[in-house]
């Protein structure tokens, strides 16, 4: 019964942990406030918060690959 508990315990820790280390990559991508905004979600509908944070890193990583493009093709049009 101990090393189940054990091994219980060892999983909400990495399970903890993981969403702490997933909540400060949010911050680090959208900031304070914004994040402020979505946990002021969490009222309406709380299952809903990973999906929205998910979107969110989504639109911030297509943002920098459309911009990164876009700067590779003003690039390669400046040199023709």
């Amino acid at each position: 019964m101990r090393r189940l508990r054990d091994a219980a315990l060892a999983l909400l820790v990495r399970a903890q942990t993981l969403t702490v280390v997933g909540y400060m990559g949010v911050i680090s991508l959208i900031g304070v406030e914004a994040l402020v905004v979505v946990l002021g979600f969490t009222t309406v509908l709380p299952i809903a918060i990973p999906f929205v944070l998910i979107a969110v890193a989504a639109a911030w990583f297509l943002r920098e690959r459309l911009k990164a493009a876009w700067h590779a093709l003003r690039s390669g049009r400046e040199r023709a």
